[in-house]
């Protein structure tokens, strides 16, 4: 099961709205035979076509062909409830995935920019480290025993931005957009945890 990004791409103000649409779809590809991790690995193989798309200047193409992997990413989740499939494996599986698909676009971005504008090839590194920092934030608090979820700038936030940014050719603002939710969100975790530390 989605573990990472498939079980946080919807907020929890959106998540009730549209969950019972994704377990409807969920079911409906259990019965068609797909499993959970195959739809992350499909996710995955759709990024790093998009990120291939982007290297060769398809920019606003890679963002159209982006909205389907985020799609797959969203359902592998619902596919595993669906299936009972829910693993550890599978939520390892998912939010490693999520690491290389940040990795890939970050830095398909950041080749492509390299010999014509340094700053965003700069930027774009920046939103990675960024990117990773984010969700290591959560992950190491979680391994001690404490929260540290929420902020603005969590992966569905980040996608969202960059989809944007490579569909209306405004790719520079968008990572710029995703350093400052990245920053905001790392802090706020930080925080979050030094809290419940000083606390226990």
């Amino acid at each position: 099961m989605s573990g990472g990004y498939a079980t946080r791409v919807l907020s929890d103000k959106l998540r009730p709205i549209i969950e019972p649409v994704t377990s409807g779809v969920g079911r409906a590809l259990a019965r068609a035979g797909a499993t959970p991790n195959g739809l992350t690995a499909a996710g995955l193989l759709a990024v790093v076509g998009c990120s291939g798309l982007i290297v060769a200047g398809h920019a606003r193409l890679a963002g159209v062909l982006l909205i389907p992997s985020v799609i797959l990413d969203v359902l592998d989740g619902a596919l595993a409830r669906a299936t009972g499939r829910v693993s550890k494996w599978g939520g390892y599986f998912d939010s490693v995935a999520d690491r290389i698909a940040d990795a890939a676009l970050l830095g398909a971005i950041a080749y492509a920019a390299a010999s014509v504008n340094s700053r965003l090839l700069a930027a774009a590194m920046g939103a990675m480290v960024l990117s990773f920092l984010v969700s290591y934030a959560r992950a190491k608090a979680e391994a001690l025993g404490f929260s540290a979820a929420g902020g603005p700038g969590e992966r569905p936030e980040r996608a969202a931005v960059l989809i944007a940014g490579l569909v209306f050719n405004l790719v520079e603002a968008a990572v710029w957009v995703i350093i400052a939710l990245a920053l905001i969100t790392f802090v706020v975790r930080c925080a979050a945890v030094r809290r419940q530390a000083m606390s226990s």
